[in-house]
């Protein structure tokens, strides 16, 4: 075990509040039962995270870094579907991977990540003596399939311009500045394109005054036209 883990499993006790929300309203020996199921693991940036080896179904918490799940074509292109970064919670839902017909997405670390996960047996042995915490399982499902439909929505229904813009504003508002960490290819594998056409798309956004990109990073200089541009306004989303 590292360094990292070894911390982060000694802090894990008095940090779960940032994972289940209702904590507090535990006595020490249910916080102490719930801590015991919980699982800390670190992946580097680029690592694949086989879910299905280590926690069948079940929840999952970004401790430190960032994850995605992605799709790859046949073509080796990319498209995210869904992301978690640190301080949030997603849902591993167990999928058929017996039928050669049917899409398995494959989860990643972005960034050199620490998460810790809960497996779906221990969720619902856990929510017999924790109602709340059958509740926040739904909650956070109910979260992610969100996305996944919001990602399906971008992909079949809006240009490439209105998907990028979707991306920087989620991350904007998630770090809470104009300044988001992003790369041609992030941003490329986010949408589902090739670099080049990501790398255009960026420059013409940065020619209409939209944004100015860097090394590793986007600035938005106008966010009214960036809102616009992902037709948050006409959609509601």
């Amino acid at each position: 075990m590292s360094r990292i883990q070894s911390l982060a499993r000694a802090q894990l006790s008095h940090d779960l509040a940032r994972f289940f929300p209702f904590w507090y309203k535990l006595t020490p020996m249910q916080q102490r039962r719930l801590a015991d199921t919980c699982t800390v693991r670190q992946y580097h940036a680029g690592e694949d995270i086989l879910f299905h080896q280590i926690c069948n179904g079940g929840l999952v918490f970004v401790y430190e870094g960032s994850i995605r799940a992605y799709m790859i074509s046949p073509h080796g292109r990319e498209a995210t579907i869904c992301r978690r970064v640190r301080g949030e919670t997603g849902v591993v839902l167990p999928l058929n991977e017996h039928k050669a017909e049917n899409v398995i997405p494959v989860f990643q670390a972005e960034e050199d990540s620490l998460i810790a996960y809960i497996a779906k047996s221990d969720v619902y042995r856990a929510a017999l003596e924790h109602p709340e915490l059958l509740d926040f399982y739904m909650d956070v499902t109910a979260a992610c399939v969100q996305e996944i439909i919001n990602s399906f929505f971008s992909f079949a229904f809006l240009p490439l311009q209105a998907r990028v813009a979707r991306i920087l504003l989620e991350r904007a508002r998630a770090s809470g500045s104009t300044k988001v960490s992003a790369t041609h290819e992030m941003l490329a594998g986010a949408t589902g394109t090739s670099r080049e056409v990501a790398t255009r798309t960026l420059g013409k956004m940065q020619a209409d005054g939209i944004l100015r990109t860097g090394r590793g990073q986007v600035e938005i200089l106008d966010m009214k036209k960036l809102e616009a541009l992902a037709s948050l306004t006409n959609q509601g989303l």
